[in-house]
């Protein structure tokens, strides 16, 4: 699959296991664009466009290939919602944009226009990280609308040339064969790979714990409950390695890491501790610093962007035991872990508890292994009895 990203202009749909090597195929068919565009005369005016469901997604994804293809004379541009305000035109100058659906969306409502439509119709690789979400009720429509109006713009960009070409990847594609036909066009339909667990290059254990839940009124109630269960769990399963918790809510975030600071310290020795003190002196929260002395760390939208990339890298460079987060870490951000704990298989969505979806199960376990340091990895599963059972 990698070769068809370097030797093919078909657009790819690729659904595979997380830290299998999606990235890289990013990054050979932006080379392969490049090449083409070098060789038609036009390489500084073809553009493209890489599109990912979270801002530090987005950012991370801008760290690295700004770097990286600095050495090629590429100039990328990160633009979210975090960015100042940005019109089509701002990307004149650019040949890699990194941005979100929600800006891509709110930037090309107006493509049509003349002074727009030039602009636009340079961009001919598009590039889907987490194309999954499709499927989600609250962001699925607006991912849906870009790539229905960049299939658009496809279909008004000359045919003699190389046209606009789509690449799209997850840990999770249900209906992979139909996104493939969908991207495609008749005179060249996309192709779609699936890769299987097998070729997982850190093989993952599963596990599914099940607990009462007879005696608990609410469901709130019970995600509580198994707060004071997940000091056992961590100790069991993660053989002393990086933990990540995924809870469902920013409120559960920070009453599970309230309860499991109380139960354990997970301090690590000598050079290792001295960083994590270190680092506590520069969170701002004071909370959040006790808890990072005692080696677990809070993760989810509503810290401080500071804190929130130190906690990331601290968790990153594996010198923090325990990471307690909300599900929206699953999407793709570099920060894998030996151990994985989902706790709860409900979360609040559209104004009732509803059970996580199988992509959304299948995401948040993916961040189990690290390739660098593991050969295995273990991923914990706490839900009711009774959804066990079932």
């Amino acid at each position: 699959m990698s070769a068809n990203a370097l030797t093919i202009n078909e657009s790819l749909v690729v659904s595979a296991p997380t830290g299998s090597g999606k990235t890289v195929l990013f990054e050979l068919a932006i080379i392969r664009l490049l090449m083409l565009a070098e060789d038609a005369g036009h390489g500084s005016e073809a553009k493209i466009v890489y599109m990912a469901p979270i801002k530090a997604l987005v950012s991370e994804k801008f760290n690295d290939w700004a770097d990286k293809f600095s050495s090629l004379g590429v100039r990328c541009l990160e633009v979210t919602g975090d960015s100042d305000f940005m019109s089509l035109k701002t990307i004149t100058d650019y040949q890699l944009i990194l941005t979100t659906p929600e800006k891509w969306d709110s930037m090309t409502r107006l493509w049509t226009k003349s002074s727009h439509l030039g602009i636009i119709q340079q961009v001919r690789l598009f590039l889907i990280d987490e194309v999954h979400l499709l499927n989600e009720e609250r962001r699925g429509s607006t991912l849906e609308a870009v790539v229905s109006r960049m299939k658009t713009v496809q279909n008004s960009i000359d045919r003699s040339g190389c046209g606009l070409r789509f690449v799209a990847v997850s840990a999770t594609i249900p209906n992979g064969e139909d996104l493939a036909v969908w991207l495609g066009s008749n005179d060249r339909p996309a192709k779609f790979a699936k890769i299987g667990d097998d070729m997982r290059p850190v093989k993952l254990k599963k596990v599914v714990l099940g607990y009462r839940h007879d005696e608990f009124k609410t469901s709130f109630a019970f995600d509580m409950s198994l707060s004071y269960h997940l000091k056992n769990v961590v100790l069991k399963y993660s053989n002393g390695k990086p933990t990540l918790v995924f809870c469902n809510s920013r409120k559960s975030v920070q009453t599970t890491s309230s309860i499991l600071v109380k139960q354990v310290k997970f301090q690590t020795q000598g050079e290792g501790q001295q960083i994590l003190i270190d680092a506590a002196n520069q969170i701002s929260d004071v909370i959040l610093a006790d808890l990072l002395r005692a080696g677990i760390g809070n993760h989810h939208a509503g810290m401080a962007l500071e804190d929130r990339m130190l906690i990331e890298q601290l968790f990153r460079d594996g010198k923090l035991p325990v990471l307690v987060t909300t599900s929206t870490l699953a999407m793709g951000v570099n920060l894998p872990a030996h151990l994985v704990v989902i706790k709860s298989t409900e979360c609040y969505m559209q104004n009732e508890m509803r059970p996580y979806t199988d992509s959304q199960i299948l995401q948040m376990i993916g961040r189990a292994g690290r390739p660098q340091f593991d050969t295995s990895a273990v991923a914990v599963i706490m839900t009711k009895t009774t959804d066990k059972v079932g």
